[in-house]
């Protein structure tokens, strides 16, 4: 006994010393995985599609390949929260965002697992500006120009002259001109240099390049590199460019960009997102390439710690590539693709499953919550796309352009959003609108008073909107219930259905319309192109039939939205697919009834598939129908 005993305490200790040499991440077993990069769309799990196949209508010259890993999903999660401090969020996150363990180091701190799930998924960037997380970073001579590098960096340190000693010569040369050359010895995209740059020093420039830090006066670190989290991370990269001897801007950024592209783009990580996430081999395939390669060899080597980084930088290589007129040329996009992948990894949030009212954030480019109704009120947070939050007013005022809700944060913070960066979060459809649950209209009412539009039967309802007196609703169900003195009718007014005080409508003589060419919505009459004043409806009709024209149905009016009509004029024409798109690129803007027209589909955005279908129509291919 006193033998065994003794053995069980010394295999213990050598465990002890085996967890004490060997990082963590590197304890699992290596296992070799075959990881292949395979072009076109339709190379790319179903999952994936759809969303490509969007981007590739807007810009046709975009290309696209899968980058298959060969690792199953499981295993990467396993191996990316394995060692605590390797992923981090900004310390004021929610709290569903924080790892439990407590680890904080120069502001932020250690991730949760289900964080690093959501911004590990690929599936949840593929948008026109995050997928830019996946673009190729190689020096490209045919896009990558001086005047673009200069237009990058506009506004920021980096549009300036700059003068500098090396090897007792004094040059003067402006920054532009040295992250081209840069650039040019690296392989690397300038703009992903300059992206890098503003990523790790800001705009403005940080301590890192001031050369006057006390104590290392006269060296500088763009990049930050080896600005490690643990002790003081300024301290800890100045260190590192002075043992690199980079005592002048020019070595600083010609010697950093070539380190970060021989240590991370030109040995196969060669896109944001690789950056970050090491699942990839050490060299770059071509397409139909393969190779092998040893889990020994991942997850450890990432550029840099904070999970949000590739989606900050692909905003930046976005406006870039936006305002240098270059977003239609040929790029090329390289997107991982997991083995066994979960059918979503959703946003995690503070806010529990069943909670009332959520809606979630629909922008990219994240969203601010103010203090009051206005763009004047003080910034309390900034939301990031599918962020949950739960609103206690809709349309709570209206001020600079844009309607305000009134919202409550996981954290318990009340603040004021703009209303059309929220969407309404169904959790039982996977925050996708519901199009077979269409309820008929049982009768037309008229509101008697300013009325108040509820999401719920009962005054504590959350407040959707206030119906002004005399307009028109459509009644859904009667005697829904009787709370606070009321009786409750379920109304669809506009975009809104909710409920109201049934004594504060008076019933109106019942419409009908032809559903082969027209619907009633709110004050709204939908209708096809192939409409017309006799086709429309059981009772006689006069007016205009193009969008935003009046026309009457009896004694009742209603604002015309002909379905394509983007323009107002009546007709589908190739007019209406160039604004549509002019819309997508923020060329344009839609008032409310030409959002409508222009949404071919009836799914409540404005899409590429809407110019499509309307391209079709004119060609004679497709018919639009309510």
């Amino acid at each position: 006994m006193k033998l065994n005993k003794k053995i069980f305490i010394l295999i213990l200790i050598i465990e002890i010393i085996c967890f004490s040499l060997f990082p963590i991440g590197q304890v699992f077993a290596a296992t070799k995985y075959t990881q292949t990069l395979k072009e076109g769309i339709n190379n790319f799990p179903k999952e994936y599609q759809k969303a490509l196949n969007n981007l590739k209508e807007l810009h046709p010259n975009w290309n696209f390949e899968a980058y298959y890993t060969g690792i199953p999903w499981n295993t990467a999660v396993l191996n990316e929260t394995a060692t605590h401090g390797r992923n981090r969020v900004i310390k004021s996150s929610d709290d569903s965002w924080i790892c439990s363990c407590g680890n904080i180091a120069s502001g932020y701190a250690c991730a949760s697992e289900e964080i690093i799930k959501y911004y590990l998924d690929p599936r949840n960037f593929l948008n026109e500006i995050n997928v830019f997380q996946f673009l190729e970073i190689s020096y490209n001579s045919k896009i990558h120009t001086i005047s673009g590098i200069k237009s990058a960096v506009k506004g920021t340190f980096l549009d300036n002259k700059i003068t500098y000693e090396k090897n007792k010569k004094t040059y003067t040369k402006t920054y532009a001109d040295i992250i081209l050359e840069a650039a040019k010895e690296s392989n690397m995209s300038p703009y992903s240099i300059v992206t890098k740059i503003i990523q790790e020093v800001g705009t403005n420039g940080s301590s890192s390049v001031s050369g006057t830090y006390k104590g290392y006066e006269g060296y500088y670190n763009f990049f930050n590199l080896g600005a490690y989290d643990t002790g003081n991370a300024i301290v800890n990269g100045l260190k590192y460019a002075k043992d690199k001897k980079w005592n002048n801007q020019y070595d600083a950024i010609i010697e950093g960009a070539k380190e970060i592209a021989n240590s991370y783009t030109n040995a196969g990580q060669n896109t944001a997102y690789f950056y970050k996430w090491d699942v990839v081999g050490t060299k770059i395939l071509n397409s139909g390439e393969s190779q092998t390669v040893s889990s020994s060899n991942m997850y450890w080597h990432q550029y840099m710690t904070n999970i949000q980084d590739p989606t900050s930088q692909s905003k930046s290589l976005y406006n870039t590539y936006a305002s240098n007129e270059i977003l239609d040329k040929q790029i090329n996009f390289i997107i991982p693709v997991y083995d066994d992948m979960p059918e979503q990894n959703e946003m995690p949030s503070g806010f529990s499953s069943d909670t009332e009212n959520l809606y979630y954030v629909n922008c990219t480019d994240g969203l601010r919550v103010r203090s009051k109704a206005s763009t004047s009120g003080k910034v309390l947070k900034t939301l990031y796309k599918n962020t949950k939050v739960q609103m206690i007013t809709k349309n709570y005022a209206t001020a600079n352009g844009y309607t305000w809700d009134k919202i409550k944060l996981s954290d318990g913070v009340n603040g004021y959003v703009a209303d059309k960066y929220l969407t309404e979060y169904k959790t039982n459809q996977n925050n996708k609108e519901d199009t077979n649950n269409k309820e008929t209209v049982i009768e037309v009412a008229k509101t008697t008073d300013n009325l108040k539009l509820r999401k719920t039967a009962g005054t504590s309802g959350v407040l959707l909107t206030t119906i002004p007196k005399g307009k028109q609703v459509d009644v859904l169900q009667k005697d829904v219930s009787k709370s606070n003195g009321y009786n409750w009718y379920k109304v669809k007014y506009n975009n809104y259905t909710g409920y109201v005080a049934s004594e504060y409508l008076t019933s109106n003589e019942k419409i009908t319309v032809n559903e082969e060419y027209a619907k009633v919505d709110g004050n709204t009459l939908v209708i096809t192109p192939d409409s017309t004043l006799e086709n429309i409806s059981n009772i006689q009709a006069s007016g205009d039939l193009k969008t935003g024209e009046k026309v009457t149905i009896g004694e009742n009016s209603y604002t015309v939205v002909m379905l394509g009509d983007a323009n107002g004029d009546g007709k589908i024409t190739s007019a209406d697919y160039v604004r549509i798109k002019n819309v997508i690129r923020g060329k344009e803007k839609l008032t409310t009834l030409e959002i409508k027209a222009s949404d071919t589909n009836e799914d409540e955005k404005v899409t590429s598939s809407d110019y499509v279908k309307i391209k079709n129509v004119i060609r004679g291919k497709e018919k639009i129908q309510i």
